[in-house]
């Protein structure tokens, strides 16, 4: 099935398949604007759509070209920003960066290109089944599987965007991951409409979706605990380039240290992820007489740094409490903390020169850190980008906690989306989430995922707020992405095996 095109301006069938390839890839560039900072959530239904509609009944090879195609120009724009700290801030010459992120972006649009080619390869279904049941379902399963293979970068799921619209009353049981279905689902059904397919019916489905998304706005999942807790998150904005200045070190520390013993009546204070740039045991007898003091005011501290073991001489990121506890980061960033196949990729430690980039993984399970005497989840940088991360520390965990450091990527989108992806991450687990940034995005999020405050970015700043320890748990964290996975296997699983999806 294809759109009709002016047979004048198109004669030939090569002509038009390659026209619709390219709008494939235009339609891929624009997506990003549904995400944050733009926020034209809307833009899904339509370019997805449109993805959806002319890669219906065509041959496997085409449906996986216009796939690739689309997710070319996904991730080519929504990725953008990893050339800021790939070369700005990682010295590697700007050919060999906008390589890189070729080479990524192909990568990456192999998983909704694999969507589509599985439509078209094990089903001849009917238009109905292919736009309303396996093009979701198998759009479902290949933003997992993005999330898992080699690690993962689930950055930039469709879900996302609805984090301010009515549709994310659907989050506390399905995830930002089943999201990402239902937002398939809806773009599917629009195709059938415009086709003239059972028009009724399937603008039926879809406005049930949203009565339905109505009415579970009005449950709450989880209950705030009667004991208030007043935060303050410290954003010290350093720049990157000044960041591992060994001058600055002091400087640093001492900024972050005063600004802290202003906050006399909050009950935490909350710094960045490696606010101190340093290892602890070289500032630990620096920061001792500023802890006795916080705990003599009986006030509670997480703060960034780099811990490294002294016997086995690696490192890791980490976030420390005032007793010496510490988290370290579980997932490690590509190319930016490690790097992956190490035989094939140590030429690139030629070109790219970022500080701190060969770090240790942290234990899988860890104890929680505690402030206010409430257990809390940390997630540190990209971590909370993976629901799994964040979901492993709840119920326990009553508050979230993610620290990061954008400034990598500047006056970017790149912050914008993180923040986006943290608002998510809260609306999934019903909990209060506190981000502590070193340029911006810091914000205190709400378990229902709004902004209760924010701070401006590239300023000092000290963002202040009082939140609520949350206990019970949403359904999500139950069923986490296993429920809903199980289903669409069985359903593909079916279809298959049974020839449901043949045409009569």
């Amino acid at each position: 099935m294809n759109p009709d095109l002016p047979q004048w301006l198109f004669p030939d069938k090569q002509s038009r398949q390659r026209l619709l390839s390219l709008s494939a890839l235009l339609a891929g560039l624009l997506l990003p604007f549904a995400f944050a900072p733009y926020d034209l959530f809307w833009l899904v239904f339509p370019l997805l759509g449109w993805l959806f509609l002319i890669s219906l009944n065509q041959t496997p090879s085409i449906a996986f070209k216009r796939g690739w195609y689309f997710g070319l120009g996904w991730f080519g724009h929504g990725l953008y920003w990893l050339y800021y700290s790939l070369h700005v801030h990682g010295n590697a010459p700007a050919p060999l960066v906008v390589v890189i992120l070729f080479v990524l972006a192909c990568y990456m649009a192999l998983f909704p290109a694999l969507a589509l080619w599985v439509n078209r390869k094990f089903y001849k279904a009917s238009v109905t089944m292919q736009a309303a049941v396996i093009l979701p379902l198998s759009w479902y399963i290949s933003e997992w599987l993005r999330g898992y293979f080699l690690t993962g970068f689930p950055w930039l799921e469709i879900g996302y965007t609805q984090v301010d619209t009515v549709l994310n009353a659907y989050v506390p049981l399905i995830g930002n991951l089943g999201l990402s279905w239902l937002l398939a689902l809806i773009s599917g059904l629009l195709v059938l409409i415009v086709i003239k397919q059972k028009v009724a019916l399937h603008a039926s489905f879809i406005i049930l979706i949203v009565l339905a998304a109505i009415g579970l706005q009005k449950i709450s999942w989880t209950t705030q605990i009667e004991q208030p807790i007043k935060v303050s998150l410290i954003q010290g904005n350093i720049p990157q380039k000044d960041k591992w200045k060994r001058q600055l070190r002091k400087p640093t520390i001492d900024m972050y240290r005063d600004l802290s013993l202003q906050q006399k009546d909050s009950d935490a204070i909350i710094w960045p992820e490696t606010a101190v740039p340093g290892y602890l045991h070289r500032v630990n007898h620096y920061l001792k007489p500023f802890r006795d003091e916080l705990k003599n005011r009986q006030q509670d501290l997480l703060y960034g740094l780099f811990i490294e073991d002294r016997q086995t001489g690696q490192y890791y990121n980490s976030v420390v409490d005032l007793n010496g506890n510490a988290y370290k980061k579980r997932h490690l960033v590509p190319l930016g903390e490690y790097f992956p196949l190490q035989g094939l990729m140590d030429f690139l430690r030629r070109w790219i020169d970022i500080p701190m980039s060969d770090i240790a993984t942290g234990d899988e399970h860890q104890m929680p850190l505690s402030i206010a005497n409430q257990p809390v989840g940390i997630s540190i940088c990209f971590e909370d980008a993976f629901d799994r991360n964040v979901l492993s520390t709840v119920p326990v965990a009553k508050i979230l906690v993610n620290v990061s450091n954008d400034a990598w990527f500047e006056d970017s989108t790149q912050p914008w989306q993180h923040h986006q992806i943290a608002r998510m991450r809260a609306l999934e687990t019903g909990r209060y989430l506190l981000r502590a940034t070193n340029t911006g995005v810091s914000s205190i999020i709400k378990p229902d995922g709004k902004v209760l405050a924010i701070s401006p970015q590239f300023e000092r700043h000290i963002l202040t707020g009082t939140i609520y320890p949350m206990e019970g748990s949403t359904p999500y964290v139950w069923w986490q992405n296993y429920l809903l996975m199980i289903v669409a296997v069985l359903v593909l699983g079916g279809l298959w095996w049974f020839g449901k999806g043949k045409e009569s």
